[in-house]
């Protein structure tokens, strides 16, 4: 590996911009803040919403009407501005930015996904971002072997001018964001570590070095409001940015219930490249990289072999195109009322609503006065109880699970991989998942 590639391996045309976006207006900024955390509003609908009414705040003004003519099944409760000003002070308090979606800094390949997050939280070298990147993940137990190979990759990447996304997790992780460090060092690369609490939060804690040093050198995002210590269900949400971070992503060691697995999942749905580091079939470790190979995925034994899948992803600029070009001021961009039908962003709220539990009690715009009060949120724990006892230890139909549960495609997904990450369920070949024996 050089530290000249050529122009064929040339990142600075991965992703080309046309139209650079104009700053958002500080109250608009406020606006889609407050949406965003909105109870029942995560980021597919807040699309949706942004989508059909051009500007948050249309959006919040419609809320009254979108929830009566739905027949006011589900509520939207609406974050105070007073609360989403005091995260923001927490932000600012460590150092944080939030990117906003629609801001120039918000990273083009991430906008592009369906369920981009509405804002972040950003601390370091923000211009990372939009730099190219490649997403490497794999086992916190990883050996030393799969760690010295994970900072090849990194440094050959770095080196070669790409930005490396990674969780700032134990094993493969750590070993990432490490060598990337160095070679920044001397002005090359960079790396974006994505945590699954607050911006703020050390976890693991015998990273705190390691976070240090990634302020300062790298990058450090969350989509999760600052001082929120991390939970596991915050996980899987942190992973789909890792790949939508990414042209590709790279796992290097996995278990066959590691979360890394699922970073890649979220890679091949997103359309990103997603490559798998071979291993030896007596080495648990190499269990989820074996399988992901048998399922399609580009073996992976070479930083080459990288660099080559993403000269075609070069030719792939239609990804960043579009994804900014929305009126940036407060109420003057056009609503798309398409038959005041909002059937769709209705869906959009009922999936929320069944995914999401409120965390606090926002001021809450619900048509209460015509429907009552709300009696439609679905517990996650009694959902999650129902598919562990429609699942046995033989494997399933995942399609088969869906009409048995009669619940929503994105739920039973979603649940998934909750159960997935906590070692209950296990994913077969061809669209299957069997119960763990306990």
């Amino acid at each position: 590996m050089t530290n000249n590639p050529s122009d064929d391996h040339n990142p600075g045309v991965m992703i080309q911009d046309k139209q650079q976006p104009s700053r958002l207006a500080q109250s608009e900024r406020l606006a889609r803040m407050r949406l965003a955390r909105s109870v029942n509003v995560g980021p597919v609908t807040f699309r949706k919403l942004m989508d059909r009414f051009g500007t948050a705040r249309n959006a919040i003004d419609a809320l009254p009407d979108i929830i009566a003519r739905t027949g006011g099944k589900r509520r939207i409760a609406l974050a105070s501005r007073d609360d989403t000003i005091a995260e923001i002070d927490r932000g600012r308090a460590c150092g944080a930015k939030p990117i906003i979606w629609g801001d120039p800094e918000y990273p083009a390949m991430l906008a592009a996904i369906e369920d981009a997050p509405a804002y972040f939280y950003a601390l370091g070298r923000i211009e990372l971002l939009n730099q190219p990147t490649i997403g490497i993940v794999g086992a916190r137990n990883a050996s030393a072997n799969g760690c010295s190979f994970a900072r090849r990759l990194s440094m050959a990447l770095c080196e070669a001018g790409y930005g490396v996304a990674s969780g700032m997790a134990r094993g493969i992780d750590g070993a990432v964001h490490d060598a990337c460090l160095s070679v920044t060092a001397t002005g090359n690369g960079g790396t974006i570590a994505v945590l699954g609490g607050g911006v703020d939060v050390i976890y693991p804690r015998e990273h705190d070095k390691l976070y240090r040093n990634l302020c300062e050198n790298g990058c450090v995002i969350s989509e999760m409001p600052p001082g929120l210590t991390p939970q596991a269900r915050h996980f899987p949400r942190r992973n789909r940015i890792i790949s939508g971070l990414s042209h590709g992503v790279v796992v290097v060691e996995a278990g066959r219930n590691s979360g890394s697995l699922i970073t890649a999942r979220f890679a091949g749905e997103q359309g990103r490249d997603v490559f798998a580091v071979p291993g030896s079939p007596t080495d648990p470790r190499a269990a989820g990289p074996n399988s992901l190979i048998r399922d399609g995925a580009i073996l992976c034994d070479s930083v080459d072999v990288i660099l080559d899948a993403l000269q075609v992803s070069q030719r792939n600029n239609h990804l960043g195109e579009g994804i900014h070009h929305f009126d940036v001021n407060s109420r003057t961009a056009t609503a798309n009322r398409a038959a005041d039908d909002f059937s769709d962003i209705a869906k959009s709220i009922d999936r929320d609503a069944q995914i999401n539990r409120p965390e606090n009690s926002p001021e809450t715009i619900d048509n209460q006065e015509q429907n009552g009060s709300d009696t439609g949120h679905v517990a996650i724990d009694d959902e999650t109880d129902r598919i562990l006892e429609l699942l046995s230890v033989s494997p399933l139909m995942i399609d088969q699970l869906i009409r048995a549960s009669k619940l929503p495609a994105d739920v039973i997904s979603t649940m998934l991989i909750e159960l997935e990450l906590a070692g209950r369920v296990e994913r077969h070949p061809g669209n299957r998942v069997s119960r763990i024996a306990e």
